[in-house]
């Protein structure tokens, strides 16, 4: 076997052992890129969820002044109907009247945090449910489908 020839078999030979690493990378680099696409998205989305729940802050504070000014309200209607009776020390005819305007903004409070917290939660649930099962059955889609996938996400 003559020096040339030895030299080209050896070039063969590692342009085999090359070949498989190059599309390897070239696998791995559109992994990767699919991986930043996904990971914008989802940043998107956290980023429109955190607007969104910024947004609410205003409504909701508003709505703890109304809560306060209809409790004051209903605690002075009650001081005011309890000084007709001087049957009862004052002490004892505020004290129900306290508890009732506590308990009924305490309720009030809760219902407005529980229907934001449900409004923001079932959107964030949906679109987890969705992205797991989508995470899960990737490697069995095919292009055609992933492309149609990261037009969806795009939008």
């Amino acid at each position: 076997m003559s020096p040339t020839s030895a030299q080209h078999a050896a070039l063969r030979i590692l342009l085999e052992d090359v070949e498989p690493l190059l599309k390897q990378a070239e696998q791995v680099t559109t992994t990767l890129k699919t991986v930043r696409e996904e990971l914008n998205a989802d940043l998107q989305t956290l980023g429109s969820l955190v607007q969104r729940t910024v947004d609410a802050q205003p409504a909701l504070l508003e709505a703890a002044r109304k809560l306060n000014g209809s409790a004051a309200r209903i605690e002075a209607s009650m001081e005011s109907e309890g000084a007709g009776s001087a049957a009862k020390p004052p002490q004892q005819r505020r004290w129900p009247a306290l508890l009732a305007t506590s308990v009924g903004s305490a309720l009030l409070s809760a219902a407005l945090v529980s229907a934001l917290l449900c409004f923001i939660g079932r959107d964030l649930l949906e679109q987890a449910r969705i992205g797991r099962a989508l995470q899960s059955a990737w490697s069995s889609l095919d292009a055609g489908t992933r492309t149609k996938v990261h037009d969806v996400i795009g939008k």
